[in-house]
């Protein structure tokens, strides 16, 4: 498919997620594999030209050369496996949750990953509300440019090979976290509420504008939109969106201090796809309310005892028919495949030893047959 010539299978890929989001799979399900690439030779040759650095250590923010080139490594052979991911990359993932400190002109550092995107933070949260009239986003500004930069310059040297999606929002609750802190955005909740609702308008024009800025960079391929957590959606514009600041929190606190924000922000771009960092179903059921919401990615909670794939019956009767995502271990997936019970309507992110290509593209031969 033109654009995305690292997937030979991509047309195929891009038919079944299109079934899946419009509801046309409520009896089959997606696969994302654990796919066994060699590529030891590509990272060391990436360590002698950029070098390498202790993990945690403070570092300059990398140039769009190094994202570029630690980005594409793996994904030619990544590509021919027939799951269903897409090279759909995240070229702004180095701007990180620190990103939307550095634009907005807080102090911002970044941290070194071997092998990954750099961890940023932002180092002075605003310390008082008092500061709320100078809180503005300019998309001229030196880190707004510099982050958007890196998708320009993804946009020309991505050669019809892969292609890029936007980043993540960072809106609601999520957003005043990032400018206040974590800790003293709860307190904000019972002690400046009519203030946070000021500074979440803030967030949710400069997600808007943001996002906007990013399009003009990410284009459409087959007639959608490319996303993160789906890579391509069938819908002109489709966002990423999250409600991870809110999994400490009562749903009503979500109800009152976060639905209408990414009510408002979904409404305006017509849909949008959830990262929903834990398995709690009665923020799900507040979550599902919004209008448009295409896909319902959860699970990951560490200090659960209970597997996020256990919770699938539960978060449908939560969801309703939204399509889910859901990371799975390869043997109970691939007990579930050949027994009939793996439950439909869900994109499987299978987790686990990885699998030669060859086995991957087995083994989705019987994805593509199987029906609940």
């Amino acid at each position: 498919m033109q654009g995305l010539s690292f997937k030979p299978q991509a047309q195929r890929v891009i038919d079944r997620v299109r079934r899946l989001l419009t509801r046309q799979m409520l009896d089959g399900v997606l696969a994302t594999l654990p796919v066994q690439v060699d590529v030891e030779d590509q990272w060391q040759a990436f360590e002698k030209k950029w070098g390498t650095h202790p993990e945690g250590q403070p570092r300059e923010f990398p140039c769009n050369e190094e994202i570029f080139d630690r980005t594409i490594i793996g994904l030619a052979e990544r590509g021919k496996a027939h799951d269903d991911q897409l090279p759909v990359v995240y070229s702004m993932l180095d701007a990180g949750e620190g990103l939307v400190g550095a634009v907005f002109g807080l102090p911002t550092s970044f941290y070194h990953r071997p092998r990954a995107a750099v961890f940023s933070a932002s180092d002075a949260p605003m310390a008082s509300y008092d500061e709320l009239s100078d809180l503005r986003f300019d998309p001229d500004g030196a880190w707004a440019k510099r982050f958007l930069d890196i998708e320009g310059y993804f946009r020309g040297h991505m050669a019809g090979r892969f292609t890029q999606h936007p980043s993540l929002t960072m809106d609601a609750l999520n957003f005043v976290v990032e400018i206040r802190g974590a800790t003293t955005s709860y307190l904000d909740i019972n002690m400046y509420p009519d203030e946070l609702r000021r500074l979440m308008d803030i967030g949710l024009d400069f997600n808007i504008r943001f996002q906007e800025a990013q399009m003009a960079y990410t284009g459409s391929i087959d007639g959608g939109c490319l996303c993160w957590l789906a890579g391509w959606t069938p819908f002109p514009r489709c966002i990423s969106f999250s409600v991870d600041a809110y999994v400490i929190v009562k749903p009503a606190h979500y109800v009152e201090f976060g639905f209408d924000w990414q009510r408002r922000l979904i409404e305006h771009f017509g849909h949008g796809v959830m990262h929903f960092h834990c398995n709690r179903t009665d923020l799900a059921a507040e979550v599902a309310k919004l209008p448009n919401l295409m896909l319902f990615q959860y699970g990951g909670d560490p200090h659960d005892p209970k597997p996020d794939w256990e919770y699938l019956p539960d978060m449908r009767r939560a969801v309703g028919d939204i399509p889910l995502q859901v990371c799975i271990p390869l043997d109970v997936f691939r007990a579930g495949l050949h027994d009939g019970t793996l439950p439909p309507n869900v994109w499987y992110q299978v987790c686990g030893s990885p699998v030669r290509v060859d086995e991957a593209n087995r083994l989705m031969d019987e994805v593509w047959a199987y029906r609940a």
